[in-house]
């Protein structure tokens, strides 16, 4: 009896192994080769739909973000806008993005702007924001927003200092010292910030490290090289990307080289890669409608998705900037453009996932 008793006692362990081997098996295929913040298969479609007043969402988002999808006929996964740091945190309206199942993307913009004109102004001498930061003086203000972030549970996306290597934000390493130890006061800023959050337990908050692609606007010295502004992959949930192509001229009149996909994003997307395993995505990007030796911008899209899909397989979202601003990056500038994005987000690699989101 006790020899029945263990034999059985065998096959039932042997029995619940084997069968926690196979759920373990099915929920590795669910998440293969996908890091645990980007827990989907694939690429996000997401996109910024708020034209110029992107400091709020608007009241009428619900519609926008409906309209949006609608329009390329795909749901989309998350949502961006551009709050500052004048700005509370916006538990209302991310409550009203959980409500449709879609991610908040916070791109959180260091200044004020009921005190300075714009977020690239002033060149020098009347913005000290940074070291305001590094003081404490608004370490009541951070650790609010932190511990509401905290209180709304779910993921979050914030995107701090976003752009840093170029030379026009306010925060940008060129208007914080440049050569002269701009780039390392980024990092203790972003190490400044990202700290008081996790003191706080707000570990929903994911973190957003985002340099910008080749430019013109971009200073090329060694000193201002990406990696002189990467805090440590401790301090780094996504890698962000931004690049834009502005052939044939910017709106100021100021001549511009064509950027195809891959002159935007290739040598960034190497860069990127060698600093850690984090998911990396596309935060910001866009082209006009051009004519560059037969070329198009149906040709630009065609191509982003196809290389985003089969040569850059660590993009798990891509944001569009689908806006009238400086040009007219949306992708229904054309019907050309809209439909062959459509028709390239139909390919079931490019998802909503709305889901699969904590």
């Amino acid at each position: 009896m006790k020899t029945n008793f263990i034999l059985f006692g065998t096959i039932l362990i042997t029995f619940l192994s084997c069968k926690e081997n196979v759920q373990e098996t099915k929920t590795q295929k669910k998440v293969k080769n996908v890091e645990s913040v980007a827990n989907w298969d694939g690429c996000m479609v997401s996109a910024y739909v708020f034209q110029e007043d992107g400091r709020y969402l608007p009241t009428n988002s619900s519609e926008l973000i409906r309209d949006f999808e609608s329009l390329i006929d795909h749901d989309i996964g998350s949502i961006m806008w551009y709050p500052t740091f004048a700005d509370k945190f916006p538990t209302k309206e991310c409550n009203k993005l959980k409500q449709q199942n879609i991610l908040p993307h916070l791109t959180w913009e260091l200044f004020f702007p009921d005190s300075i004109a714009y977020n690239t102004m002033p060149n020098k001498g009347a913005y000290n924001l940074m070291d305001q930061v590094l003081n404490g003086k608004h370490d009541a203000y951070i650790e609010q927003f932190a511990n509401d972030a905290k209180v709304f549970q779910r993921d979050i996306l914030i995107r701090f200092l976003h752009e840093f290597n170029g030379n026009w934000y306010l925060w940008s390493g060129k208007k914080n010292g440049g050569e002269n130890g701009g780039p390392q006061k980024v990092v203790a800023v972003w190490k400044y910030v990202v700290n008081k959050f996790r003191a706080l337990g707000a570990n929903n908050v994911k973190w957003i490290w985002n340099p910008h692609g080749p430019s013109i606007d971009i200073s090329t010295e060694s000193w201002n090289h990406i990696i002189n502004y990467w805090p440590g992959g401790s301090y780094v949930d996504w890698i962000g990307m931004d690049s834009y192509n502005w052939y044939p001229e910017d709106p100021w009149g100021g001549v511009r080289p064509f950027r195809d996909f891959d002159n935007c994003f290739r040598d960034l997307y190497d860069e990127c890669i060698k600093l850690g395993e984090q998911p990396i995505m596309i935060a910001e990007f866009g082209t006009p409608e051009f004519d560059y030796k037969g070329q198009r911008k149906s040709d630009w899209i065609k191509d982003a998705l196809y290389k985003i899909k089969n040569e850059y397989s660590k993009i798990k979202m891509f944001v569009w900037f689908n806006i009238n601003k400086e040009l007219d990056w949306r992708v229904n500038s054309s019907p050309e453009a809209l439909e062959i994005f459509k028709e390239g987000i139909k390919d079931p690699y490019f998802v909503a996932n709305k889901d699969s989101q904590n």
